[in-house]
């Protein structure tokens, strides 16, 4: 698991490395190249990348498709903010690359009060593009709170929809996530 950059767009209150700003120690392009040659080297045939929101760096897509040119498939974690049908297109034609959109409310009411106004709208297109670009097994993560553990049902009919496999997390504290840990 390689946390790439502590930037996001959004300030989940359960967001386990409090992300919000870029850290201004974070890696250069040409670091985060280095990490992949290392890792190919390792034979590390996956790396899962998370953050913050990694789609707001704006080599992510040159990083991406090091990675795999040096055979280091990449799954990651996103709100799914930058992605639309051009980067889902890219995604669906692209080996070795598992996406996974992050959602914790299976309506906007549970997911927005947790992950910020327009969130969860923001994750259905992200999901739509996927699923209009024929992109194979995309993955819907929820984090389980006593906020959302009712809509299971839900959470599991939405992946159904998309052709999605439905990833139930814990609650962990850490980040924000501390913050909230009696609450959730």
């Amino acid at each position: 698991t390689w946390e790439l950059t502590y930037a996001c767009n959004l300030a989940c209150v359960h967001c386990l490395s409090s992300s919000g700003r870029r850290d201004p120690r974070e890696l250069t392009t040409a670091e985060a190249k280095g990490v992949i040659e290392e890792l190919e080297r390792m034979q590390v045939f996956y790396v899962n990348i998370g953050g913050g929101e990694p789609t707001v760096r704006k080599d992510f897509w040159e990083l991406l498709d090091y990675a795999i040119g040096h055979d280091v498939g990449v799954k990651f974690s996103t709100n799914g903010v930058r992605i639309g049908r051009p980067e889902a297109r890219r995604l669906a034609a692209t080996d070795y690359v598992d996406v996974q959109i992050s959602l914790d409310g299976a309506d906007a009411g549970i997911n927005d009060a947790v992950r910020g106004t327009g969130s969860y709208d923001m994750a259905i297109r992200a999901l739509d593009a996927l699923a209009g670009e024929d992109f194979k097994n995309p993955k819907i993560s929820v984090v389980v709170t006593r906020h959302n553990v009712s809509q299971l049902d839900e959470f599991k009919a939405l992946a159904d929809s998309y052709g999605a496999t439905l990833r139930l997390t814990r609650l962990r504290p850490a980040g924000r996530g501390a913050d909230t840990w009696g609450e959730d």
